[in-house]
């Protein structure tokens, strides 16, 4: 009534979808959309409406008297180009509003990373989002002295707009610098250092990560996608944990899907959600949701050949466009992503051999024919690289005891204690966990079960007093571990 009264106003409603049913009650289905419509059919009043394609299908569309009478114009997300225009003109807006300065470097850097960090919301609002909470970040650095290291400390730097993208995204920020460059240089040392007695492997990872993380990979794909093969406990996971940990910052930035649980045909509405109108639409799916939440990550599909063929269908989108669409149609962008596929197909067949492992690294004949016998030739040919994992060495379980020992040693030294084996007790310790055929997994059970339990049970005996060596030796029947404290 108020803009047919006035005459000259333009009527602009956001989230237009909700006047649908606005106002309906059980006595009258009057909604604000049925009130509308009469004025709009007589031209008395120009209205604007804005909402989303997922909401106008499930609304408007649903309405077809409430849809003749709009003409609808799709607005395209702006280029990169058009985005940092829109930016330098709410430029001034910004910085009088917060008592800044932004620097045109700190513009471009907000258009970019955006785009590289935040794939699943649009320009220029993700950008503006970005740039104006970096202007806050600074007006707050500034009201702590001690943090302002020069006097140009309310200039908003393309740093302050990384370390807001650091905080929302949970990984460490930043443009292949100098110092970025050299790090992944160094991938394969690093990684090294955490994955012993499986230097080919790493390697071959690392390589294959360094061509993704110097520009010159498929942009359009994931950062990596790798099929590890080997025994259980050859540190198949440790890699991709490692790889976790390096690439974005936590051991935790790793989605894994234990693969058997995939098994039926129907299990692939538990990777993408169910589609809408059966149970449990609205939980989503374990990858669709996880890639959403967490776009940087390592995704593990752990013991990937149990898994039913249309999973694989799934996953041959994801390895070659680097999206995935969920049962709602909504796209997932999965190039930030490395998969790593761990599987022991056909090690119990090789470890028979005297070869097994310990031959030529490439990938044997008999093995390629198990592959071949479970993947299908397009799912193998979208895998960058197939790592293949040795078997264990007795010398490389000796190396992993020494890595686990350090935990329980840093443990004692809050206690101000310190730990002491003999050679015959780290003997008997790995010898009880080393197992050629199950890796280093029993280790950490030997190291438990010999040092760890005995020992608990002897300090809350109270026999230790802070600053003792606790000396551990072999007992006489060669089977056990005992303790004794000296000052």
């Amino acid at each position: 009534e108020e803009a047919r009264n006035a005459g000259n106003v333009i009527l602009f409603i956001d989230e237009i979808h909700t006047i649908v049913g606005a106002g309906d009650t059980i006595d009258s289905n009057l909604d604000a959309a049925n009130i509308l419509k009469p004025a709009l059919a007589r031209g008395e009043i120009m209205c604007i409406g804005a909402t989303t394609h997922e909401e106008y299908r499930r609304a408007i569309a649903q309405d077809p008297a409430l849809d003749r009478r709009f003409r609808t114009l799709d607005i395209e997300e702006p280029t990169e180009d058009d985005s940092l225009l829109i930016l330098k003109g709410q430029q001034q807006r910004l910085e009088n509003h917060h008592g800044v300065v932004i620097l045109q470097d700190t513009l471009q850097a907000a258009v970019k990373l955006s785009i590289r960090y935040m794939p699943d919301r649009r320009l220029p609002d993700k950008a503006l989002d970005l740039l104006d909470e970096a202007c806050t970040r600074v007006i707050i650095r500034t009201r702590h002295p001690d943090e302002i290291e020069s006097n140009s400390a309310n200039d908003v730097r393309p740093e302050d707009v990384a370390a807001v993208l650091s905080e929302w995204t949970g990984i460490p920020v930043s443009d292949l610098t100098a110092d970025e460059k050299r790090r992944i240089a160094n991938i394969e040392s690093e990684l090294l250092q955490r994955v012993l007695g499986q230097d080919q492997a790493v390697t071959t990872v690392a390589e294959s990560i360094k061509t993704a993380r110097a520009g010159l990979g498929d942009p359009n794909r994931p950062i990596g996608v790798f099929l590890f093969i080997g025994p259980s406990g050859v540190g198949k996971t440790e890699l991709a944990r490692a790889l976790a940990q390096f690439l974005f910052g936590s051991g935790d930035a790793m989605l894994r899907l234990d693969m058997s649980e995939f098994h039926d045909s129907h299990t692939v509405a538990r990777l993408i959600g169910a589609p809408p109108g059966y149970k449990d639409a609205s939980r989503g799916g374990q990858l669709t949701d996880g890639l959403r939440r967490r776009p940087y990550c390592v995704v593990l599909l752990d013991e990937v050949e149990k898994a039913a063929p249309e999973v694989f269908d799934i996953f041959l989108q994801v390895f070659d466009e680097g999206r995935i669409s969920d049962a709602h149609g909504r796209k997932v962008d999965a190039r930030h992503a490395v998969f790593i596929m761990t599987s022991n197909i056909g090690t119990q067949e090789n470890n028979r051999t005297p070869l097994g492992f310990d031959g030529n690294p490439e990938l044997q004949p008999d093995f390629a024919a198990h592959l071949k016998r479970f993947f299908r030739p397009e799912f193998l040919n979208r895998v960058e690289e197939i790592v293949t994992f040795r078997s264990l060495s007795k010398e490389a379980v000796s190396k992993i005891l020494d890595l686990q020992l350090g935990d329980l040693h840093r443990r004692l030294e809050g206690q101000k204690l310190r730990l002491q084996l003999t050679d015959e007790a780290r003997e008997l310790v790995l010898r009880k966990g080393y197992d050629p055929i199950n890796g280093a997994r029993p280790l950490r059970r030997s190291i438990e079960r010999l040092l760890t339990r005995p020992l608990s049970a002897r300090l809350l005996e109270g026999v230790f007093n802070a600053g003792d060596t606790i000396v551990a030796t072999v007992t006489d029947d060669q089977e056990r571990i005992q303790f004794k404290g000296e000052g």
